[in-house]
C-alpha cells in the first residue's frame, strides 16, 4: 500500500474512533443533569467516576490533560501538517490564562483573586503565575513570555500603540497571536483538508472579529484605528467589511452586516427589538452557530480530516461547558442559571435557543 493509502486508512480508523467517542460526550440532557448536581465533589465524581477527587483545580486540570492526551494519540494517524494544526489547538487554554494575568497586572488586582479565574492547565506554575500577575507594566509582562506567535503579537501591539490602551486591547493582541498562527497552520494543509476544515477555522476568526466590534468598539470605546490592526486574515469577514463595522454608529448595524456569516438570523421575543439583545447573548449565539457548524462538519466529513477538526471543536466546547458548570456549582448558582451560561444555550427574553 502507498504512503497516501496508509495515511488515508489511519485517518479513517481515527475518524471511526472519534464517532464512537462523540456519542459519550456531555451534551443535551446529560449537560442538564450535570447542572443539577449541588456539590463540586459529586459533580467531579460523576464526570470522572474512577478518579480521586482532589479539588476543583485538579478536576479542571484533568479535563484538559485528558484532551491533550487525546490529541497526542491522534498524531500517529495524521500527516505532519495535520498534526501541526491540532497541536496548536490546546494553546487556546494558555492564551485565556495569559489574558486573565495581563488584566490582573494592568488593573493591580490581587494575584489570589486573579488565580480564581485561571483555567488549570498542565504545567501551570504558581511562581510564573504570580510573576505575570504582578508585572509592573505591559512591557514587563511581555518580557516574561516565551518567544512565539502570542508574544510577537503582543509586542507589535505595544510597539504600535504604546502601553496606555485599555486591557481589552492587549487581550485582543493575545487572541490575534493565537488565531494568526492557527490560520498559518491551516494554510499549510493540503487542499482537501483545507476544504473540509475551512469553515471551522474561518468561523473562529470571525467570532473574534465580532467580539472586537461588540466589546472593543462599543463597550470599551477603542478607536477604529486601534482595532483595525487586530483583523486576522483568513476569516469570512474581510478587512474591508471589518473596517465598515468599526465605523458603524451602533452595534446592531455592525452585527447585521455579518448575519449568516458569524450569526444565524437573530431570534426575538414578542415586543423585543434588536437593540435589546445583550452583547453577551450575541456572542453566545455566535458560539452556538460555531458548534452547529462543527456538528454538521462532523457528520458530513465522516471519515475525513474535517471530522477530526470538528470533533476537537466540539470537545473544546464540551470542556468549556464542564468548567463553567464546575464554577457555577462552586458559586452556588441555580441549575437553570448555570445551564444558560453553557453553549449552545443562550437566554433571550427568557427563551432558550
Amino acid at each position: 500500500m502507498t504512503l497516501q493509502g496508509d495515511v488515508l486508512s489511519n485517518l479513517e480508523f481515527l475518524a471511526a474512533r472519534l464517532h464512537g467517542r462523540r456519542s459519550r460526550m456531555a451534551e443535551g440532557e446529560r449537560l442538564d443533569a450535570l447542572c443539577r448536581i449541588r456539590t463540586v465533589e459529586e459533580y467531579a465524581r460523576t464526570v470522572f467516576p474512577e478518579r480521586e477527587y482532589l479539588g476543583i483545580a485538579d478536576f479542571q486540570r484533568q479535563l484538559i490533560e485528558e484532551f491533550i492526551e487525546e490529541l497526542s494519540r491522534m498524531k500517529a494517524q495524521l500527516t505532519r501538517e495535520e498534526s501541526g494544526l491540532i497541536e496548536w489547538i490546546p494553546v487556546r487554554f494558555e492564551a485565556e490564562n495569559l489574558k486573565v494575568l495581563l488584566r490582573s497586572s494592568i488593573t493591580k488586582v490581587n494575584p489570589e483573586e486573579a488565580a480564581v479565574h485561571l483555567v488549570h492547565v498542565p504545567g501551570l506554575k504558581s511562581a510564573r503565575v504570580h510573576a505575570l500577575s504582578v508585572a509592573a507594566s505591559v512591557t514587563d509582562f511581555l518580557r516574561l513570555l516565551e518567544s512565539g506567535p502570542i508574544m510577537r503579537s503582543l509586542e507589535k501591539a505595544i510597539r504600535e500603540h504604546g502601553e496606555d490602551a485599555p486591557p481589552f486591547f492587549y487581550e485582543a493582541a493575545i487572541d490575534k497571536g493565537y488565531l494568526k498562527e492557527l490560520v498559518r497552520r491551516f494554510n499549510a494543509l493540503w487542499s482537501g483538508d483545507r476544504e473540509e476544515a475551512g469553515n471551522l477555522v474561518r468561523n473562529e476568526a470571525d467570532i473574534f472579529h465580532l467580539v472586537l466590534i461588540l466589546r472593543g468598539r462599543f463597550n470599551y470605546g477603542l478607536s477604529a484605528e486601534q482595532l483595525s490592526s487586530m483583523h486576522v486574515l483568513g476569516g469570512a469577514i474581510s478587512y474591508s467589511t471589518f473596517s465598515d463595522m468599526l465605523n458603524d454608529s451602533d452595534p446592531m448595524t455592525a452585527v447585521n452586516r455579518v448575519v449568516m456569516r458569524v450569526l444565524d438570523p437573530l431570534p426575538f421575543e414578542r415586543g423585543q427589538s434588536e437593540t435589546s439583545i445583550p452583547v453577551t447573548v450575541l456572542e453566545r449565539l455566535a458560539w452556538h452557530r460555531y458548534l452547529r457548524i462543527a456538528r454538521m462538519t462532523f457528520r458530513r466529513s465522516h471519515m475525513g480530516f474535517g471530522a477530526v477538526v470538528a470533533y476537537l471543536v466540539i470537545r473544546r466546547i464540551e470542556i468549556a461547558n464542564l468548567i463553567t458548570i464546575s464554577e457555577g456549582i462552586r458559586a452556588g448558582m441555580d441549575p437553570d442559571a448555570i445551564r444558560v451560561r453553557t453553549i449552545p444555550r443562550a437566554d433571550i427574553g427568557g427563551a432558550h435557543v
